[in-house]
Protein backbone atom coordinates (compact mmCIF):
# COMPACT_ATOMS: atom_id res chain seq x y z
CA UNK A 1 0.00 0.00 0.00
CA UNK A 2 0.92 3.49 -0.65
CA UNK A 3 1.29 6.22 1.34
CA UNK A 4 -0.25 10.22 0.20
CA UNK A 5 2.67 12.22 0.11
CA UNK A 6 1.69 15.37 1.88
CA UNK A 7 3.56 18.32 0.54
CA UNK A 8 5.05 20.39 2.90
CA UNK A 9 7.27 24.08 3.11
CA UNK A 10 10.50 24.60 3.61
CA UNK A 11 10.81 26.30 6.73
CA UNK A 12 14.35 27.99 7.08
CA UNK A 13 15.97 28.05 10.59
CA UNK A 14 16.72 31.96 11.32
CA UNK A 15 20.01 32.81 10.52
CA UNK A 16 22.36 32.68 12.90
CA UNK A 17 24.50 35.20 11.60
CA UNK A 18 23.98 38.89 13.16
CA UNK A 19 26.11 40.31 10.40
CA UNK A 20 23.37 39.89 7.70
CA UNK A 21 19.94 41.23 9.55
CA UNK A 22 16.57 39.33 8.20
CA UNK A 23 14.28 41.58 5.77
CA UNK A 24 11.17 42.29 7.16
CA UNK A 25 8.24 42.80 4.64
CA UNK A 26 6.76 46.38 4.29
CA UNK A 27 3.16 47.01 3.96
CA UNK A 28 2.29 48.53 0.88
CA UNK A 29 0.52 51.44 2.79
CA UNK A 30 3.80 52.40 5.39
CA UNK A 31 5.80 52.33 2.16
CA UNK A 32 3.63 55.44 1.06
CA UNK A 33 4.10 57.12 4.00
CA UNK A 34 7.41 57.02 4.29
CA UNK A 35 8.24 59.50 1.13
CA UNK A 36 5.82 62.15 2.59
CA UNK A 37 7.69 61.55 6.40
CA UNK A 38 10.84 62.07 4.39
CA UNK A 39 9.38 65.43 2.41
CA UNK A 40 8.03 67.55 5.98
CA UNK A 41 11.45 66.25 7.28
CA UNK A 42 13.47 68.31 4.54
CA UNK A 43 11.06 71.50 5.48
CA UNK A 44 11.42 71.97 8.69
CA UNK A 45 9.72 75.51 8.33
CA UNK A 46 6.24 73.27 8.40
CA UNK A 47 7.14 72.22 11.68
CA UNK A 48 7.65 75.66 13.43
CA UNK A 49 5.07 77.51 15.56
CA UNK A 50 4.11 80.30 13.31
CA UNK A 51 1.80 82.16 15.73
CA UNK A 52 2.43 86.03 16.23
CA UNK A 53 1.35 87.97 19.16
CA UNK A 54 -1.08 91.36 18.16
CA UNK A 55 0.04 94.48 19.89
CA UNK A 56 -2.43 95.35 22.32
CA UNK A 57 -2.91 98.73 20.76
CA UNK A 58 -3.52 97.94 17.75
CA UNK A 59 -6.70 96.17 19.37
CA UNK A 60 -7.28 99.15 21.67
CA UNK A 61 -7.52 101.42 17.97
CA UNK A 62 -10.20 98.85 16.07
CA UNK A 63 -12.41 98.39 19.60
CA UNK A 64 -12.42 102.80 19.60
CA UNK A 65 -12.92 102.91 15.99
CA UNK A 66 -15.66 100.33 16.20
CA UNK A 67 -17.39 102.35 19.14
CA UNK A 68 -16.97 105.91 18.07
CA UNK A 69 -19.56 104.34 14.93
CA UNK A 70 -22.17 106.20 17.51
CA UNK A 71 -20.69 109.48 15.67
CA UNK A 72 -22.70 108.75 12.31
CA UNK A 73 -25.43 110.37 14.18
CA UNK A 74 -23.96 112.20 17.72
CA UNK A 75 -21.51 114.62 16.88
CA UNK A 76 -19.95 114.65 20.44
CA UNK A 77 -18.73 111.36 20.08
CA UNK A 78 -16.78 112.94 16.21
CA UNK A 79 -13.10 113.20 18.65
CA UNK A 80 -13.46 109.55 19.82
CA UNK A 81 -12.55 108.98 15.21
CA UNK A 82 -9.16 110.49 15.71
CA UNK A 83 -8.61 109.00 18.65
CA UNK A 84 -9.26 105.89 17.30
CA UNK A 85 -7.44 106.79 14.01
CA UNK A 86 -4.65 108.08 15.78
CA UNK A 87 -3.91 104.47 17.66
CA UNK A 88 -4.63 102.14 15.01
CA UNK A 89 -1.83 104.55 13.11
CA UNK A 90 0.56 103.58 16.03
CA UNK A 91 -0.81 100.61 15.83
CA UNK A 92 0.52 99.69 12.46
CA UNK A 93 3.70 101.34 13.31
CA UNK A 94 4.53 98.97 15.59
CA UNK A 95 3.80 96.35 13.91
CA UNK A 96 5.70 97.41 10.87
CA UNK A 97 8.65 98.12 13.29
CA UNK A 98 8.63 94.87 14.60
CA UNK A 99 9.75 92.83 11.06
CA UNK A 100 7.95 89.96 12.00
CA UNK A 101 7.84 90.11 15.58
CA UNK A 102 4.48 91.00 15.72
CA UNK A 103 0.40 90.14 13.59
CA UNK A 104 -2.33 92.57 13.04
CA UNK A 105 -1.33 94.20 10.34
CA UNK A 106 -5.22 93.40 9.10
CA UNK A 107 -6.44 94.51 12.55
CA UNK A 108 -4.64 97.89 12.33
CA UNK A 109 -5.78 98.52 8.98
CA UNK A 110 -9.61 97.92 9.60
CA UNK A 111 -9.15 100.44 13.27
CA UNK A 112 -8.01 103.18 10.56
CA UNK A 113 -10.60 102.46 7.86
CA UNK A 114 -13.25 102.33 10.02
CA UNK A 115 -12.37 106.09 12.18
CA UNK A 116 -12.42 107.41 8.84
CA UNK A 117 -15.24 106.13 7.60
CA UNK A 118 -17.16 107.06 10.79
CA UNK A 119 -15.46 110.53 11.30
CA UNK A 120 -16.32 111.71 7.38
CA UNK A 121 -20.14 109.96 7.69
CA UNK A 122 -20.50 111.68 11.12
CA UNK A 123 -19.35 115.40 9.55
CA UNK A 124 -21.71 114.43 6.62
CA UNK A 125 -24.75 114.10 8.13
CA UNK A 126 -24.61 116.82 10.48
CA UNK A 127 -23.88 119.11 7.11
CA UNK A 128 -27.04 117.74 5.16
CA UNK A 129 -28.83 117.44 8.52
CA UNK A 130 -28.77 121.73 9.08
CA UNK A 131 -28.96 122.82 5.22
CA UNK A 132 -32.30 120.79 5.26
CA UNK A 133 -33.90 120.58 8.42
CA UNK A 134 -35.30 124.55 8.12
CA UNK A 135 -38.79 124.58 6.58
CA UNK A 136 -39.22 126.11 3.76
CA UNK A 137 -40.59 129.86 4.31
CA UNK A 138 -38.86 129.94 7.93
CA UNK A 139 -36.09 131.70 9.26
CA UNK A 140 -33.36 130.40 11.81
CA UNK A 141 -33.13 131.36 15.01
CA UNK A 142 -30.47 130.40 17.69
CA UNK A 143 -32.19 129.96 21.07
CA UNK A 144 -29.37 131.08 22.71
CA UNK A 145 -27.75 133.65 20.95
CA UNK A 146 -30.62 135.48 19.47
CA UNK A 147 -33.08 134.90 22.27
CA UNK A 148 -31.42 134.25 26.16
CA UNK A 149 -28.21 136.05 25.58
CA UNK A 150 -30.23 139.36 24.79
CA UNK A 151 -31.49 139.09 28.44
CA UNK A 152 -34.84 140.93 29.63
CA UNK A 153 -35.54 145.04 30.68
CA UNK A 154 -36.73 146.16 33.67
CA UNK A 155 -38.52 149.69 33.72
CA UNK A 156 -40.54 151.20 36.05
CA UNK A 157 -40.65 147.60 37.37
CA UNK A 158 -42.29 146.11 34.65
CA UNK A 159 -40.31 143.57 32.61
CA UNK A 160 -39.89 143.14 28.81
CA UNK A 161 -38.87 141.86 25.57
CA UNK A 162 -35.26 143.41 24.69
CA UNK A 163 -36.22 144.97 21.16
CA UNK A 164 -33.78 142.69 19.19
CA UNK A 165 -36.20 140.02 20.19
CA UNK A 166 -39.37 142.17 20.16
CA UNK A 167 -38.31 142.20 15.92
CA UNK A 168 -39.05 138.95 15.87
CA UNK A 169 -42.94 139.08 16.94
CA UNK A 170 -45.12 137.47 13.60
CA UNK A 171 -42.24 136.23 11.95
CA UNK A 172 -42.16 132.36 10.77
CA UNK A 173 -39.09 130.77 13.50
CA UNK A 174 -37.49 127.85 13.20
CA UNK A 175 -35.49 126.79 16.57
CA UNK A 176 -33.93 124.30 18.52
CA UNK A 177 -34.03 123.58 21.90
CA UNK A 178 -35.47 120.99 24.96
CA UNK A 179 -38.76 119.93 26.41
CA UNK A 180 -39.04 121.00 29.88
CA UNK A 181 -40.56 117.77 31.21
CA UNK A 182 -43.84 118.87 33.27
CA UNK A 183 -45.40 114.99 33.83
CA UNK A 184 -47.45 114.31 31.06
CA UNK A 185 -45.12 112.39 28.33
CA UNK A 186 -47.56 111.43 25.53
CA UNK A 187 -50.06 114.05 22.98
CA UNK A 188 -48.55 116.99 24.29
CA UNK A 189 -51.11 120.03 22.66
CA UNK A 190 -48.22 122.85 24.17
CA UNK A 191 -45.73 122.61 26.37
CA UNK A 192 -42.68 124.42 27.48
CA UNK A 193 -39.34 124.91 25.16
CA UNK A 194 -36.11 125.35 27.24
CA UNK A 195 -32.26 126.35 25.61
CA UNK A 196 -30.36 123.52 27.04
CA UNK A 197 -30.54 120.25 29.00
CA UNK A 198 -29.71 121.47 32.13
CA UNK A 199 -32.88 123.10 32.38
CA UNK A 200 -35.17 120.38 31.24
CA UNK A 201 -33.68 117.32 32.66
CA UNK A 202 -31.81 118.28 36.28
CA UNK A 203 -35.04 119.76 37.85
CA UNK A 204 -33.54 123.15 37.53
CA UNK A 205 -36.08 126.49 37.25
CA UNK A 206 -35.15 128.11 33.87
CA UNK A 207 -34.57 131.70 33.41
CA UNK A 208 -37.51 133.90 31.79
CA UNK A 209 -35.37 134.35 28.84
CA UNK A 210 -34.23 131.33 28.64
CA UNK A 211 -37.81 129.74 28.59
CA UNK A 212 -41.02 129.59 26.09
CA UNK A 213 -44.07 128.55 24.96
CA UNK A 214 -44.99 126.40 22.22
CA UNK A 215 -48.84 125.92 21.43
CA UNK A 216 -49.11 123.19 18.75
CA UNK A 217 -51.91 123.83 15.75
CA UNK A 218 -55.72 122.73 16.67
CA UNK A 219 -55.51 119.06 16.25
CA UNK A 220 -51.42 118.41 16.33
CA UNK A 221 -49.75 116.90 19.51
CA UNK A 222 -46.23 115.64 19.85
CA UNK A 223 -44.83 113.29 22.55
CA UNK A 224 -41.91 113.86 24.88
CA UNK A 225 -38.67 113.35 24.18
CA UNK A 226 -35.32 113.85 26.08
CA UNK A 227 -33.07 114.78 23.15
CA UNK A 228 -32.92 118.20 21.27
CA UNK A 229 -35.57 118.54 19.17
CA UNK A 230 -36.43 121.79 16.83
CA UNK A 231 -39.93 123.62 16.36
CA UNK A 232 -41.08 125.72 13.20
CA UNK A 233 -43.48 128.16 14.06
CA UNK A 234 -44.70 132.13 14.38
CA UNK A 235 -43.06 133.80 17.04
CA UNK A 236 -45.13 136.02 19.10
CA UNK A 237 -44.80 138.37 22.77
CA UNK A 238 -47.49 136.83 25.10
CA UNK A 239 -49.69 139.64 25.62
CA UNK A 240 -51.10 138.06 28.63
CA UNK A 241 -47.93 137.40 31.12
CA UNK A 242 -47.91 138.95 34.25
CA UNK A 243 -45.24 136.63 36.06
CA UNK A 244 -46.82 135.44 38.79
CA UNK A 245 -46.20 131.95 37.71
CA UNK A 246 -42.35 130.91 37.93
CA UNK A 247 -42.52 129.27 34.86
CA UNK A 248 -44.74 131.66 33.23
CA UNK A 249 -43.54 132.28 29.36
CA UNK A 250 -43.03 135.99 28.21
CA UNK A 251 -42.62 134.26 24.46
CA UNK A 252 -45.04 132.07 22.90
CA UNK A 253 -44.23 130.04 19.25
CA UNK A 254 -47.56 128.78 17.66
CA UNK A 255 -46.48 125.37 16.63
CA UNK A 256 -46.51 124.48 12.66
CA UNK A 257 -43.82 121.73 12.44
CA UNK A 258 -41.87 119.59 15.04
CA UNK A 259 -38.79 117.19 14.45
CA UNK A 260 -37.26 115.23 16.89
CA UNK A 261 -34.65 114.57 14.33
CA UNK A 262 -32.09 117.54 13.87
CA UNK A 263 -28.65 118.60 13.74
CA UNK A 264 -26.41 119.24 16.63
CA UNK A 265 -25.27 123.20 15.91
Amino acid sequence: MQTAQIPTAEVNAPSTDRSQPASVPVPEAVAEVRPVLRSAASEPELNEFSYRPVPVIAVVGLMLALLSSAAVFIWLVLPLCLVAFVISVLGFWVIRRSRGGYGGTGVAISGMFLAFVFFTGGIGFQVYAYQTEVPPGYQRVSFSQDISDKGMRYEDGKVSAPPEVAELDGKKVFLKGYIYQTGQLENLGAFLFVKDNADCCFGGKPKLWDRLGVVMQEGKTINYRAGKVAVAGTFRLNPKFQGDNELEPIYIIEGDHFSGRVSDF
